[in-house]
């Protein structure tokens, strides 16, 4: 039945109803968190999940009535027991169905029916409640897909500027607070239940002795609102163990990353001592969150029992001064229903509070999903079918988020199609911010950037993405084979144009020396591979993907001569072929190139030729006498 349910909800999932009353829509809103985006992340998921919530609801109310009704059969069963066919004629509802079985079978089949029946109730009680808990089951289950699913789109089609402000171990910690969406689902689905019996419970209290239970009621509306407070602290509690927890895994992971330098350093004790704190700190505020939690039960159960006695007392008394002990059944039946509502009451409460645990991991987890991306203001409606004639900057400037100075002021220049062009320049001075702009990062704040005369915010972003291949400082390969890290570059690629992207790359020499060759598994961050192999690999990445213009950002840089020496005969090749950009730090690399432009604080300050710059006796001359020595 629920696969069924799948399948529809996966097949035919349909808006909201916007026809709903105003007070009525009011309402939902209300009881969902309001506007916040946890209420209207809450309102879209039960919408497109609400088979489940309704069969889990119904099932609830259902069993709750079965409850309630097993206790009724069971509490005139008693009576009779106690007072003979006698206490027919008393039962107002039921009574003249009860009379004819009488009549008909006797005094033994009535009671004996009233048992069978109450057996029956209570069996289909547990099997509303198996229904109940299995559709909640599946309710949690797949929202919690849902929510890892939507984080994952979400981060995804983030602009590169956004999603570079969160650190690791805050987006990891985000993925992981999904689970509490599950946690949150059951104990709300808990909620329902134990909420349903206890007013079954209510209502057969009622039955039995109304003043009573109108005490009880009175008692257990106070108690509640006593309780709110200590909730109220469960909640800033838990705040404070999210803050501490989403602090342990920004700080764990990046002590992770970094354990070679910690162990090279011999810094164990340090870091030790800095997360240690954060634990210490998470571990006082989930410990006085749980203590909290664990206090409710407890006054719960003093004040309950406290009431049954008195209860017990004052039907004593009642029960002696009007001398009539046909009470005891029902009296008997009382107690033994405060005793069952004692566990329901508790829960509820209890589950309260782990609902206040929980929620501010689900409030996080929407907030996230709240953000609104900027990816498609990186992205203009042209499509660039080729690349004809050249890419210019036209004093383009970028200032990054929260910084004082521009990375680039004013900058100007052209790469004609089919040159090969080179960016120099001292540390900080601009160079991979180009790259930056042209692989769509990051958008000029001011000035302009054409490609073929087309304004370069208009061109479509995947379109544009079509013509380049990247090869970063920053080399990154996944944990996966040779051939699947090259095929990332084009995923439709065929072997043989991954061999032939390897070769260009001159990275087949040193993966036909491993045993599985492009089968070998790279390893955690590529591991089982050197700086310069990691390099090499990337730029057959790059060359995989047939790009017409080829972005280096210091490509060269991890390694050695030899490679480099391969590398640069690679270059002469296809500078012939395809447009390419070299970002270097090795002037060594880029001596051949067709035009080199020196920056300094993000403007231009020398452009020419090697020989040309060298002539000119200015930084370009100073930077190769350095190296060259």
């Amino acid at each position: 039945m629920f696969k069924a349910i799948l399948s529809r909800i996966q097949t035919h999932t349909t808006p909201p109803p916007q026809n709903i009353p105003p007070f009525l829509h009011q309402l939902i809103v209300r009881f969902t968190g309001g506007t916040t985006p946890t209420g209207r992340l809450i309102r879209e998921l039960g919408w497109k999940y609400r088979l489940f919530i309704i069969i889990s609801l119904v099932a609830n109310l259902f069993a709750a009535f079965s409850e309630g009704l097993t206790l009724a059969l069971l509490t005139i069963a008693l009576e009779l027991l106690a007072n003979g066919d006698s206490a027919i004629t008393d039962i107002s509802v039921g009574g003249d169905i009860l009379q004819q079985v009488y009549e008909s079978f006797g005094f033994n089949a009535v009671f004996i029916g009233l048992v069978i029946a109450a057996v029956l109730m209570q069996i289909s009680r547990s099997w509303l409640d198996y229904l109940a808990q299995a559709a909640a089951a599946y309710l949690a289950s797949w929202s919690e897909g849902e929510l890892r699913r939507r984080l994952l789109t979400q981060y995804t089609n983030l602009s590169y500027t956004q999603i570079s402000r969160f650190k690791l171990g805050n987006l990891t910690s985000y993925i992981n607070e999904v689970d509490r969406s599950s946690i949150l689902v059951n104990r709300i689905n808990a909620f329902v239940s134990n909420l349903t019996i206890t007013i079954s419970y209510g209502l057969i209290l009622l039955w039995l002795f109304w003043q009573m239970t109108a005490v009880v009621i009175v008692g257990m509306v106070f108690l509640t609102i006593a309780l709110r407070r200590t909730r109220s602290k469960i909640n800033t509690r838990s705040r404070a163990f999210m803050k501490a927890y989403v602090s342990i895994n920004e700080q764990f992971v990046e002590l992770l990353r970094g354990i070679r330098l910690i162990h090279t350093f011999g810094r164990q004790q340090h870091v030790q001592g800095l997360i240690r704190t954060q634990i210490d700190a998470s571990v006082r505020s989930r410990r006085q969150a749980l203590t909290l939690r664990f206090l409710i039960p407890a006054i719960i159960q003093t004040i309950t029992i406290i009431g049954v006695a008195l209860f017990l007392s004052v039907g004593y008394f009642i029960i002696q001064y009007t001398n009539n002990f046909d009470l005891v059944p029902r009296l008997a039946t009382f107690v033994f229903v405060i005793y069952r509502m004692l566990p329901r009451v508790t829960g509820i409460n209890a589950t309260l509070g782990v609902i206040s645990e929980s929620l501010p991991f689900v409030m996080r987890v929407a907030d996230q999903l709240d953000l609104t991306s900027q990816s498609t203001a990186l992205s203009g409606e042209i499509e660039l079918a080729t690349f004809e004639n050249e890419i210019r900057f036209e004093e383009v400037t970028l200032q990054y988020p929260n910084t004082a100075n521009p990375a680039l002021a004013g900058l100007s220049f052209t790469v004609k199609k089919g040159q090969m062009v080179a960016i120099v320049g001292p540390s900080g001075s601009g160079k991979s911010s180009v790259i930056s702009l042209l692989a769509r990062l990051y958008e000029t704040t001011a000035g302009q950037i054409y490609v073929d005369n087309l304004p370069f915010k208009k061109l479509n972003r995947e379109s544009w993405l079509g013509h380049i291949g990247l090869v970063d400082q920053d080399t990154f390969v996944f944990n996966d084979s040779i051939l699947e890290n090259i095929r990332f570059g084009r995923l439709d690629a065929t072997q043989g144009e991954i061999i032939q992207a390897a070769k260009n790359a001159y990275a087949d020499e040193f993966i036909q020396k491993f045993e599985n060759k492009y089968d070998t598994i790279v390893g955690d961050h590529g591991n089982r591979l050197s700086g310069g192999q990691r390099q090499r690999l990337a730029i057959a990445r790059a060359l995989v993907r047939q790009p017409s213009i080829l972005l280096l950002d210091e490509a060269t840089s991890a390694l050695d001569s030899q490679s480099e020496q391969l590398i640069q005969e690679a270059l002469d090749q296809l500078r012939h072929e395809k447009t390419i950009l070299v970002v270097a730090h090795r002037l060594s690399t880029i001596a051949k190139a067709d035009h080199i432009i020196v920056l300094n604080n993000g403007q231009v300050t020398e452009s020419g030729t090697h020989k040309e710059l060298l002539a000119q006796k200015g930084t370009y001359h100073s930077m190769w006498q350095l190296q060259s020595g």
